[in-house]
């Protein structure tokens, strides 16, 4: 397996030297195309200067005489050049090669057919006045024909070799500094993990100049918070657990060896007791099962199609009596009839153990209201809102811990609730997407529940 320190190393090595070779083509280009130049403004200087001199002889001979035309340009053509003067047909009128006179069978040997050479190569017009009178063709020689150039060039290539040798040798040691503070801030940060997988939760994360580095610490940071969180959740759920498991058990245990020691007579209203002990027994195990179900990763939902008022008429019809029992004032209220689309039974238990909640803690005499309707009625897309309300108060501790597994605002833990149902409600709302909040509002316990309206006849995992 590569290391950082190896990557970062031949990223950089590989960056630097493809700068390099991309400056080094653009330069290579640069002097080429300045070499075009060169001779092509040199091509035109000559052609400027012999142009007049053609036509002057042309004026005087009334052709374009080829001796008269020779001694005429002789003088300025050097050894590096060649001057070709054509005919209005471009039949070749004079040929000069180096300062001398050539064949045609000799150009043709050189530059291939004087045709197609001249197809090639667009020849300068030779005028009288406006009229054309033939055509000429010259070229000097080559840009790097002269000594002075080519040591220019020699010395332009060497310059350039060296500084790239110099650039490759500095990009590999800032490389290789860059990629050992990588390595080391990585090291850092893998030994801080690994620290925290083997168990310890008192690591000190670095926080370095790197933002992204920055970025793994605070969250490195977080998640050590979040296990201290989960574990010490998880110690007193494992605490709490045992109590009501051990509490009614042992209750259990105690009246029936007193029962089979003779010490205890087998009334109806003992094992009347004893039962009521084995179905709290059942009923938190069951809850703990359902639990454990819905936070499971592989648990989804079943959406039906939910109509608002059948489904708040359900809620009145399981708790009115219960709470006309316990002389409490129940209300439950739509106030829309679109259907929408969840998973009935998941959905209905959320609310029944809110409402289930509010009328164990609601006092008599006391109010609870359940009202279904939109958060936001012109909000899009729509979310779905229900709130539970009832007569009195939380304190600040019962509003952040009441949806925690196990936790009960009655320290006593004497009532008959298991103390999960909450904490399913809240599960079940994250099965749908949706969300649970508590607060105090006017004398009232408010629990808000809302999740997306989603419309029926839609699929949904």
């Amino acid at each position: 397996m590569t290391s950082i320190f190896r990557k970062v190393y031949i990223g950089h090595l590989a960056a630097s030297v493809s700068v390099l070779v991309v400056m080094s083509l653009i330069f290579i280009f640069a002097i080429r195309s300045s070499i075009s130049h060169w001779n092509r403004d040199e091509n035109t200087e000559i052609e400027k200067m012999l142009l007049p001199r053609i036509s002057k002889v042309y004026r005087l001979h009334g052709e374009l005489d080829e001796k008269a035309l020779e001694s005429t340009l002789l003088p300025y053509i050097t050894d590096s050049m060649y001057v070709y003067i054509f005919d209005l047909n471009k039949r070749p009128v004079l040929l000069l090669y180096k300062g001398r006179r050539v064949t045609t069978d000799t150009v043709e040997a050189q530059v291939g057919n004087i045709s197609t050479f001249l197809s090639l190569n667009t020849p300068a017009q030779i005028k009288d006045d406006s009229r054309i009178v033939g055509y000429l063709s010259v070229n000097s020689a080559d840009f790097l024909t002269y000594r002075a150039n080519r040591q220019f060039i020699a010395s332009m290539r060497n310059a350039v070799l060296a500084g790239a040798i110099t650039a490759i040798v500095i990009a590999l040691a800032i490389s290789a500094f860059i990629s050992s503070v990588f390595s080391k801030q990585t090291s850092s940060l893998v030994d801080e993990i690994t620290a925290l997988g083997n168990g310890s939760r008192s690591v000190s994360f670095t926080h370095l100049d790197t933002a992204e580095f920055d970025r793994i610490a605070t969250s490195e940071e977080k998640l050590q918070n979040q296990l201290l969180k989960e574990e010490s959740l998880r110690r007193q759920w494992m605490q709490d657990v045992s109590h009501d498991l051990r509490t009614p058990v042992t209750a259990v245990k105690v009246q029936l060896e007193a029962m089979e020691d003779g010490v205890l007579p087998s009334t109806k209203e003992r094992l009347s007791s004893l039962l009521g002990e084995l179905t709290h027994i059942e009923k938190l195990v069951t809850n703990l099962h359902d639990l454990s179900k819905y936070e499971s990763p592989e648990m989804k939902i079943t959406p039906v199609d939910i109509y608002p008022a059948a489904f708040i008429t359900d809620t009145k019809e399981r708790f009115e009596l219960l709470a006309s029992q316990k002389k409490i004032a129940f209300s439950c209220t739509c106030t829309f009839t679109e259907p929408f689309s969840a998973d009935e039974f998941l959905l209905q238990r959320c609310v029944s153990n809110i409402v289930q909640n509010a009328v164990q803690y609601t006092a008599a005499g006391g109010i609870i209201s359940v009202t279904m309707s939109y958060a936001d009625p012109d909000q899009v897309p729509k979310t779905i809102s229900i709130k539970v309300q009832n007569t009195g108060g939380l304190s600040r501790e019962d509003l952040s811990h009441v949806f925690d597994r196990l936790y009960r605002g009655d320290k006593s833990r004497t009532n008959g609730g298991s103390g999960l149902g909450l904490s399913i409600a809240k599960a079940i709302m994250d099965l749908h997407s949706g969300e649970i909040s508590v607060y105090n509002e006017n004398g009232m316990v408010c629990f808000a529940v809302t999740l997306p309206f989603r419309e029926t006849g839609k699929s949904q995992t």
